[in-house]
């Protein structure tokens, strides 16, 4: 089975050095990942700010004393002029960095950020995405339809042509004192009238029987979701988080993330931090960046 670089890497067009700025305060790890990313023909990095880089490393700085407010309203600029891509951005995820990709969001009602962690199942190789794992602490049935279409939006980038997802909740069957539920819920019934997109969305299903047919069978549940899931919606970002992290900690599985809803793709790394899962959120956030070339 190819690693999840490659995965990832093989579903990109084949457009080279797309421009990605650089923000945040020195990472090595991350500044390895953009080094090879470059050396692959995958982007031409922008350092927007001050990274300590010898000269014959010959990566373009944009250097500022305005600070990461004044370094963010430049990003803003150049990617609206289309000099720049996508971003990347080191450190934390901090208040000032959500209300910056807030402005990145489309002008829409209907628009939110999320976030999806992404991996490959150890049954055949195929990907897999949770969501919402960073942004959406208690998402309620408007956010979960905008989570929904932004990781549908990234399934097909990874040529899933009609994503299946399970709209989980702690029990299959619809409770009107478990809020989770009615959404899931209301979710399938959209799906259901084509107000998802092309997506095959089924809920609530408990993890039992998303990922076992026979046991949503032997609990009723006929539909094609269960046992080849691709996007999990999870009800909140505790369950979310706490199932990504356990997925990449304690089965030592490789994962990707991305920032998603955004016009413009914004590469974060809230995990391992290594040069590895770097390049895979690269590779990923490139995926997103060819639609705006």
């Amino acid at each position: 089975m190819k690693n999840l670089i490659s995965a990832i890497s093989d579903r990109l067009s084949g457009k080279k050095d797309l421009p990605i700025g650089i923000l945040g305060p020195y990472d090595n790890s991350a500044f390895k990942a953009i080094l090879k990313a470059r050396e692959a023909g995958w982007i031409t990095p922008v350092i927007l700010g001050k990274w300590p880089i010898e000269p014959e490393k010959n990566i373009e700085q944009l250097a500022t004393d305005t600070g990461i407010g004044g370094i963010r309203q430049q990003a803003w600029k150049m990617l609206k002029a289309g000099t720049l891509l996508a971003l990347l951005h080191t450190g934390l995820l901090d208040q000032g960095l959500l209300s910056f990709i807030g402005a990145l969001l489309p002008k829409d009602n209907n628009a939110a950020a999320s976030h999806v962690t992404l991996f490959r199942s150890l049954k055949g190789g195929r990907f897999i995405l949770f969501t919402d794992t960073l942004f959406n602490r208690t998402p309620g049935l408007r956010e979960k339809s905008c989570i929904v279409l932004n990781a549908a939006q990234l399934a097909r980038k990874l040529r899933i042509r009609e994503p299946k997802v399970a709209a989980l909740a702690p029990i299959e069957i619809v409770n009107p004192s478990i809020p989770s539920t009615i959404d899931a819920a209301a979710l399938a019934k959209m799906s259901e009238r084509g107000q998802l997109g092309n997506v095959i969305l089924e809920g609530p299903l408990a993890m039992d029987n998303a990922e076992s047919s026979d046991a949503a069978i032997h609990k009723g549940i006929l539909s094609p979701v269960p046992g080849d899931v691709d996007i999990y919606l999870f009800p909140d970002l505790e369950s979310a988080l706490l199932s990504a992290q356990f997925v990449s900690l304690a089965c030592a599985i490789p994962t990707a993330e991305c920032i998603l809803g955004t016009m413009w793709p914004v590469v974060i790394n809230s995990g391992t931090g290594s040069v590895e899962s770097w390049l895979c959120n690269i590779a990923l956030g490139l995926l997103l960046a060819e639609d705006t070339t």
